[in-house]
């Protein structure tokens, strides 16, 4: 019973390996040009993403002060420029980022379609 059992094993085996070389196809790489096939950006997508951008920017301006800190700190700043001139060119940012996502947020339901919905200040988000 134990050549009849490996002699279904190894048949089955070879139905299998033959299976698999007469089966397969040729595969062909489809070409992709994302200008052709991903749909135009629309007016009314700018807007949104220009409100979201304005958004984040005002809920998230106070984090320039940390990130100016980190920044610094990773330029190798001294102490003094540490805990002197980095909160105040942070909190200095951090008003720049929270008006400019003021203006954002109030501006983006009223700006030209072909313009206006460039980010105003970079890196456009905070992270």
């Amino acid at each position: 019973m134990g050549t009849a059992r490996r002699a279904l094993v190894v048949t089955l085996a070879v139905l299998v390996i033959l299976s698999l070389l007469f089966s397969s196809r040729t595969i062909v790489a489809q070409s992709y040009d994302p200008d052709e096939e991903l749909p135009k950006v629309t007016g009314t997508e700018k807007a949104l993403t220009k409100l979201g951008r304005g958004l984040s920017n005002v809920f998230l301006g106070w984090a320039e002060i940390p990130v100016t800190f980190d920044k610094k700190l990773k330029q190798g700043k001294p102490f003094g420029y540490l805990f002197g001139v980095a909160p105040v060119l942070g909190a200095a940012r951090a008003v720049m980022r929270t008006s400019t996502g003021v203006f954002e947020v109030v501006s983006f339901p009223f700006s030209d379609r072909s313009v206006n919905y460039e980010a105003v200040l970079e890196p456009e988000y905070i992270f």
